[in-house]
């Protein structure tokens, strides 16, 4: 009967999720964008003399934008003042601006390679006009398309091979100017990067990647000036060239009707290039007169802007190599309007203050236009808000997260493999006991104890340790910081395991599994500070993740709390020879849900994998403590209906928390609440990308990650305590079921989690140490007491 009413109500919920998919898909006849809006209003604003001007410095960083540094550079100065500051998520996977400018152009992370260059229409490459080899290559400029080109646009001759090594992607490289192109706004591209000038473009270091971000999927933009005439020859600068910048303003000047022009000024990437050649006091003298120079064009640039009309984006495509080497990894942006405000840049794809992301700057140029930002297009249109002193404050919160991105070699990897050397030297502690060392052994009982209990101690003081990370940085500098935490997670670990050491295993085990997952709630209820300078939290330098709960303490959270759980009812159990009350039943599903909505809402949790992954551990750990002796022997068929009806509630939750339909609620949407619109609208391919998306990411950390590495070695663990002795699970079966239900829960929800999330792997590996180690407790308790057993 209770089987037939879960199927009844799955059922019911899949008619509703349907009947709102059809009606969403008719809906995106109407409109096919998630920016629902008055189309006219926004064309109509395409339209208009709006003048969008991007400044791109490559090896600009935070280091040159220090308050000591900007009392020589009155403009960019005035800029910070002025304007609104943020930090810009530009990794890639080679770390690389050409990688970067293809991104922008497409919306989306994408790769590039050092053939990918643009040219000006009328120039010859290997004695070949580079018009003719681009149309070689492609055949977009035969016949009737020969007027697509004129004679100031330029090209990009490799276009295939960039389109092939983007296929994948949701719209593909150019985007962003096939976008543009429709609605009108004239794309220009002046300077480059080149090393090098007067000679044959054979024999020039060509760094021409720019136009990669304004190019249309034909390959080319409407007018620039990439090569001698946007450079001088100075033999006292890095590759004997220096930006022409005279000419560059008179080029900016001329522009016309909606137009967006993207300036790369390349002096300071020229030098950095070069500083293995220099002398030390030379290299700064030379970096302070570029930084001069870029400052006096840009209070010219400045001076022209017009009110209401022009806005101005300065950002860096690539940080310098000390900026890299210190781990300033974020590339500052800046926005400078004449009518505009002070303040610090938001955006609500990270919803951290002055953090935005290369997705979101894309979208930001479209709507600056009042372009419709298309539904795969991931980016959410950068924001200003109000904030004084935002350059010091962005300074101040990079130094945090620089430290914890530090941090993580000398703590989060060596913690890792600590883990499962202990998982291995408990292992090996057990069989040896088993083959009569057990008098030798016992005096290291109780130190083997104390440290595997430490390993689940660990994520509650790495938790609470993000508390500390920004005081720490504040006092000590950034490395002083990272030996503060480093030593307070040791010794914190290590004496939270001793003082619970004291306690039996199953209070020992309450205590951390409730503990682990109360604190996870605490802070995720609160804003999730901690968990944002936590080194098991996540990281803004990877990009991963910026808010909610990460995949690391998603893991924990699941598995601690079935854990705690469990071992409460087994320890009535034990006391009384009962199975759980109602009351019981009641206090633990509802510990169930509430952590599952936590998981599920945007605002909270914001984990769509996690959310479906306590579903599926709850659910199981609730059917087998509550359900009645049927559901506690799990055969095929029944498991199967039960993932399955909890897989689809999960769902539902999802879904119904998710699928906001007004504007102003789609800018508080996670990305699972964008897919849920893609879905409804439809596109079913952008669903498609996002799972090979994920199911890249797992194969790339089952690679390379050392998550990996502690997940197997827990399985081999659980596998050997429960296969040897022959015959030791079933007895656990009989004298700890309540344990053994939470045991298999949290192995069905590890599953679960390495399959639904993108970097499932992590989860799994922290899920599953819930597992590993109370077996090891379990057994050394059992080989303590009877040394036969």
């Amino acid at each position: 009967m209770k089987f037939r009413k879960m199927v009844r109500t799955v059922g019911i919920l899949g008619f509703v999720l349907q009947l709102s998919t059809i009606w969403g898909t008719a809906a995106a006849h109407e409109d096919t964008t998630i920016h629902n809006g008055d189309r006219n209003e926004r064309t109509e604003g395409a339209k208009s003399a709006k003048h969008v001007t991007v400044v791109s410095i490559p090896g600009l960083s935070f280091q040159e934008l220090r308050p000591d540094q900007l009392s020589d550079l009155p403009y960019f100065k005035e800029m910070t003042e002025l304007g609104a500051v943020g930090a810009m998520n530009i990794r890639t996977a080679n770390r690389s601006m050409r990688d970067v400018y293809a991104s922008l152009g497409a919306g989306e992370p994408a790769v590039s390679n050092v053939e990918a260059l643009a040219f000006e229409a009328k120039e010859s490459r290997h004695g070949i006009r580079v018009s003719d080899l681009m149309n070689r290559y492609t055949g977009l400029l035969e016949g009737e398309k020969t007027g697509l080109l004129k004679e100031d646009s330029l090209i990009v001759p490799e276009l295939a091979t960039l389109k092939r090594l983007n296929k994948e992607q949701a719209y593909g490289v150019g985007a962003l100017g096939d976008l543009l192109k429709t609605y009108g706004v004239h794309r220009t591209v002046l300077g480059s990067s080149d090393l090098g000038r007067g000679m044959h473009l054979e024999q020039k270091q060509l760094r021409r990647f720019a136009p990669l971000m304004l190019m249309d999927s034909n390959g080319i933009v409407d007018k620039g000036t990439l090569g001698e005439e946007a450079a001088i020859a100075a033999v006292d600068r890095a590759s004997g060239v220096s930006t022409d910048y005279a000419h560059l303003i008179s080029l900016w000047k001329s522009r016309q009707g909606p137009s967006i022009t993207l300036i790369e000024l390349g002096d300071l990437y020229r030098l950095y290039n070069e500083k293995t050649h220099y002398d030390q006091d030379r290299f700064n003298e030379l970096k302070k007169r570029v930084l001069r120079d870029m400052d006096q064009w840009l209070g010219q640039l400045m001076e022209a802007m017009q009110p209401g009309k022009d806005s101005l984006w300065l950002f860096s495509p690539e940080v310098n190599a000390e900026a890299a080497k210190s781990k300033l990894y974020l590339s500052p942006i800046l926005h400078y309007a004449k009518d505009g405000g002070a303040g610090m840049l938001v955006s609500e794809s990270t919803r951290r203050q002055g953090v935005v992301t290369s997705q979101d700057f894309t979208s930001t140029l479209l709507n600056e236009f009042k372009i419709p930002i298309p539904i795969g297009l991931i980016g959410i249109p950068i924001a200003s808000t109000e904030v004084s002193h935002a350059l010091d404050q962005l300074v101040k919160d990079q130094s945090n997260m620089q430290m914890i991105y530090r941090s993580r070699p000398s703590l989060l990897y060596p913690f890792a493999t600590f883990e499962m050397i202990v998982l291995l030297i408990a292992l090996i502690y057990i069989v040896w006991i088993k083959r009569g060392g057990r008098k030798e052994a016992v005096p290291a009982h109780d130190v083997l104890r104390i440290v595997l209990l430490s390993l689940l101690t660990a994520p509650a003081i790495m938790l609470l340790l993000g508390w500390v990370a920004a005081p720490a940085v504040k006092q000590f500098g950034i490395d002083g910081a990272i030996i503060v935490l480093v030593c307070s997670f040791i010794v914190g670990s290590l004496l939270m395991a001793m003082i619970l050491s004291a306690y039996s295993e199953i209070t020992t085990m309450i205590w951390l599994g409730v503990g682990n997952a109360a604190l996870i709630m605490l802070d995720a209820c609160t804003g999730a500070h901690a968990m944002k300078y936590s080194v098991l939290g996540y990281d803004p330098m990877i990009g991963a993740r910026y808010y909610g709960i990460g995949n690391e303490y998603m893991g924990v959270l699941i598995g601690a709390l079935v854990l705690g759980v469990t071992a409460a009812l087994q320890r009535r159990y034990a006391a009384r020879g009962t199975r759980a009350s109602r009351a019981a039943a009641l206090a633990a599903c509802a510990a169930f849900l509430l952590v599952t909505v936590c998981l599920t809402a945007p605002s909270l949790g914001a984990n769509a994998g996690g959310a479906l992954s306590a579903a599926v551990a709850f659910g199981v750990a609730g059917a087998q403590c509550f359900a009645g002796e049927r559901w506690r022997e799990l055969r095929l068929g029944r498991a199967s209906a039960l993932l399955a009806a909890l897989l689809a509630l999960g769902i539902g939750a999802l879904w119904l928390l998710n699928s906001a339909d007004s504007p102003a609620a789609f800018a508080r949407e996670s990305h699972v609440g964008r897919a849920f619109h893609a879905l409804r609208a439809g596109q079913f391919d952008q669903i498609g990308h996002l799972i090979v998306r994920k199911l890249r990411m797992n194969v790339h950390l089952l690679r390379a990650s050392v998550w990996s590495k502690v997940l197997i070695t827990s399985l081999f663990v659980m596998a050997v305590l429960v296969l040897r002795p022959r015959g030791r699970l079933s007895v656990w079966q009989h004298k700890n079921p309540y344990w053994m239900y939470g045991f298999s829960a949290n192995m069905i929800g590890a599953i679960a989690a390495l399959l639904l999330n993108d970097s499932g792997i992590v989860a799994a590996a922290t899920m599953i140490v819930f597992v590993a180690v109370p077996l090891l407790l379990l057994r050394l308790r059992e080989l303590a007491a009877q040394p036969d057993a």
